[in-house]
């Protein structure tokens, strides 16, 4: 309250009002173009057309984003949680270690996928000359191929995801309080137990944390797969970002594009709502 009497709570929480309200306004326009089509310069309702006749692709689109999403996120998350209990310690050469995990982070997704592309070639990429040199493989191996693509593109996000979840882990290692190691010690625990009973147990609220934004990321990425396959061979690749992208510019359809956009939102929802529920009952028994 202030001296006049008037309460000034409402205007704390203004700010957050608006920006709630900049978010909204994209998703209420998603919301109208789903049910609406272009004719000419104008919108016509259209009920649920959009939806009955984007039904058909959906099996195939969330079934390839869920593979791209959680094929990529599981191994990122595990490598750099591997990379930040290795750096817990302070080592030789330790600085410059954590900086070449962090460097692919820096780099755009474009660049990325461009570099991953020219790896992969099979005539002229560093993958295949090193594995023939090496005698692991007797012949180039087609990366992009059907059978090859998705594995392929998952390691491209792998590489560019991982330094996340290891900036995340370093951070939260660093911030465990050192006396839970000293009163391990002096019940006797050794250092697998430490792992299992101290430092885990303390990073379940960053791992909750860490695979929501990983995995709405990674469910949303389009640049690395655009660019390495643009959604091919024959679709293999092709995931629910591409095909909102495809719609929208190649097909000029937006209420398929719009109808692909809600069903995106409805899906990590639900992913975000079991992260919190698996992970808050662990963060309960802390």
């Amino acid at each position: 309250m202030n001296t006049k009497g008037k309460c000034i709570y409402p205007w704390f929480i203004l700010p957050s009002a608006i920006i709630v309200i900049i978010y909204l306004i994209p998703i209420c326009n998603i919301f109208y173009s789903a049910f609406t089509k272009s004719v000419g310069s104008e919108k016509v309702f259209v009920g649920f057309d959009n939806f009955t006749r984007v039904a058909p692709e959906l099996p195939k689109l969330i079934w390839k984003t869920l593979i791209w999403t959680m094929g990529s996120i599981i191994p990122a998350t595990v490598l750099g949680l591997t990379a930040a209990l290795l750096f817990q310690k302070d080592t030789a050469g330790k600085k410059l270690m954590i900086t070449a995990c962090i460097l692919p982070y820096t780099i755009p997704l474009v660049i990325v996928a461009t570099a991953w592309t020219l790896m992969y070639q099979p005539n002229f990429g560093l993958l295949n000359i090193a594995m023939v040199k090496l005698g692991i493989i007797e012949k180039p191996i087609s990366f992009l191929s059907y059978d090859n693509a998705m594995g392929s593109v998952i390691v491209a996000r792998i590489w560019r995801a991982m330094p996340f979840a290891f900036i995340s882990y370093y951070a939260a290692i660093r911030s465990i309080p050192a006396e839970l190691y000293e009163a391990a010690e002096v019940d006797g625990a050794k250092p697998v137990h430490k792992l299992l009973y101290v430092t885990l147990p303390q990073l379940v609220s960053i791992t909750s944390t860490t695979l929501i934004i990983l995995t709405v990321w990674t469910f949303l990425v389009f640049d690395i797969i655009f660019t390495m396959t643009g959604g091919g061979p024959a679709d293999a690749t092709n995931i629910i970002a591409v095909q909102i992208y495809k719609k929208s510019i190649y097909m000029n359809d937006s209420g398929g594009a719009a109808v692909l956009s809600l069903v995106a939102i409805i899906i990590l929802f639900f992913i975000t709502l079991l992260y919190w529920r698996l992970f808050n009952k662990g963060g309960e028994t802390e």
